[in-house]
Formats: structure tokens, sequence, C-alpha cells
């Protein structure tokens, strides 16, 4: 079971030898577009192994406040229409659906949708999205809108120190929420080689924001351990986390068809990790990445 400390920007997470964690973004949970029943269906999936989600960004759509110039009355859902409480009918309802999966929750992190909601209206949701998860009992943590997660994996034996070997192994994430345009034909796949050079200690690198999903474990990078001077090669997994927002739809209308998307697979991501005996007494994490469908 994960549970977390902060030092300084970084959160680090207390790992058993085994971790099941689901990673998405851009839920978008209030737009009409939005397939509530796949994100049910794989919290669902994480909660029966007993793992953790991780979110990074846009997890509210938010565009329907009075006047605002980016959706109309037909953009939003009519549940949300109700007398003039459109933000805390929404945070309401997206907090209810979340309730059963609270312990699950581990980690929501800043997107467009909310920075963009915070400048216009002054009101942080994620803060009190974030609140209101914990008086329920999740250990949820806050991220910006990019930053570090660096899972800490301890061996179990404790004498480990005392044999001349590592007692702990960590895998180090970076998570950005994304930047740029959908990048119809490419689907944002050059930026994986830039983040690997970027972020060379970031076993995983984690970036939405596009709605594109795919997953390139290509990027390979020579090292040394200045310790025990032994070379060896770490790769480095490129994850876009997708949405569960169907802009598209029937093809016909709406602000992707008029920008020309392309309709892109929705969901996130599971990635497994398992410790197991490494060389030179130490511990090596397998990572097991597999989409959510």
């Amino acid at each position: 079971m994960l549970f977390a400390e902060r030092a300084d920007s970084i959160i680090i997470w207390n790992c058993g030898r085994l971790e099941h964690t689901l990673h998405i973004s851009d839920v978008h949970f209030d737009s009409k577009g939005c397939d509530r029943d796949l994100l049910k269906k794989h919290l669902d999936q994480i909660k029966s192994c007993d793992g953790s989600v991780f979110i990074y960004g846009d997890l509210y759509d938010v565009m329907g406040c009075y006047q605002d110039p980016r959706s109309k009355g037909q953009d939003v859902r009519p549940e949300y229409l109700r007398g003039g409480e459109y933000l805390n009918l929404v945070i309401e309802d997206c907090i209810e659906f979340l309730r059963p999966y609270a312990e699950n929750i581990k980690f929501i992190s800043e997107g467009n949708h909310e920075s963009e909601i915070r400048r216009r209206r002054d009101v942080d949701i994620l803060r009190w999205t974030i609140q209101s998860l914990q008086d329920i009992g999740s250990p949820v943590k806050r991220g910006g809108y990019s930053g570090w997660n660096l899972f800490r994996f301890s061996r179990e034996d404790k004498d480990s120190e005392n044999k001349g070997g590592s007692n702990c192994r960590n895998l180090v994430t970076h998570f950005h929420h994304g930047y740029g345009g959908n990048a119809k034909r490419s689907k944002g796949m050059l930026d994986s080689q830039l983040a690997a050079y970027q972020y060379p200690d970031a076993d995983i690198i984690f970036r939405g924001h596009t709605h594109q999903k795919w997953h390139d474990p290509s990027n390979v990078k020579h090292r040394i351990n200045t310790v025990s001077r032994r070379l060896y090669r770490q790769a480095s997994h490129y994850i876009a986390t997708g949405s569960y927002k169907d802009g598209i739809g029937d093809g016909q209308s709406g602000w992707e068809v008029q920008k020309g998307f392309m309709p892109t697979r929705l969901g996130g991501w599971y990635v497994d990790m398992e410790r197991r005996p490494g060389m030179d007494k130490g511990t090596h994490i397998d990572i097991t990445v597999r989409e959510a469908t």
C-alpha cells in the first residue's frame, strides 16, 4: 500500500513489493462527452486489486460558468443548470462519483482547465476537491502542473546494509499535464525523445492535455554507477495518458470537429511496479504497462 511523504517539490511514495497503479488525465468529468461508464470500469478494476489512482490534470471541464465564452447552455449537462450554483453542483457531483474510490485516489495534479477557472473565477476547485476527498478518508496528495513522484521500494532483508548492498531502489516518474496542439499526424511522438533527454532520471514520463494515447518504451540511456563503477542501461517509458472525453461523437458538430481533430482511444494506463532481487545485492523494479480499455 502506497503512503507518501514530501521532500521539497517531490512526493516520495513508500511502496510494498508489488504496486498496481492507474494513471489517467483529461477526464473532463462534467463534460457531456465524458465516458463515465468507462471511467467507473477502470476505477472499479484498480480498486479490486487495492491499487492506486494518479490523475494528471483536467479532472474537470468547467466551461459552463455564466458568460463563459467557451461554451453555451446546450453544451452543459442539464443537471448543472439548476439555479446559479454551477461550480458547486459540478464539484459535489464529482466528489460523490469518486467517493467509493477515495482510499485508492492517491494523487491529483492541475491541468489547464483547473488553472483557467482559477484565473477567471478566483476559485481553486482542486483544493476544494482534494480537501473534500481527504475529509472522507482519502490519502490524496496534490501536484502542480508539472512535477515529480518518487516510488521507494525497500528490500525485505533488514540486514541488507550490512551485506554491502543497497537496501532500496527508487523508481522516478515525471509528470506534466501537457501543452501544444492535437498533433493529428505525429500524435506528439516527437516529444518522447526530447522529454527523455530533458528528464534523464525519469524511469516513466507522463504527459496529458492532447488527448492522445500511446506508450513508447524505446528511449534507452547509457548510465554509470559512480560507486560500483558499473555500466548499465536505463529505459525511459513515455506514456501519453489519453482522455475520457469523446469530443468527436458522431463527427457532425462540435469544437473538435471544427478543428479537424482525429478520434482517439479513450481511457488511461495501468502500470504495475514489482520489486525483485537485482545485481550487486540490490533491488530491481519491473515495470509492466497495460492499456486500460
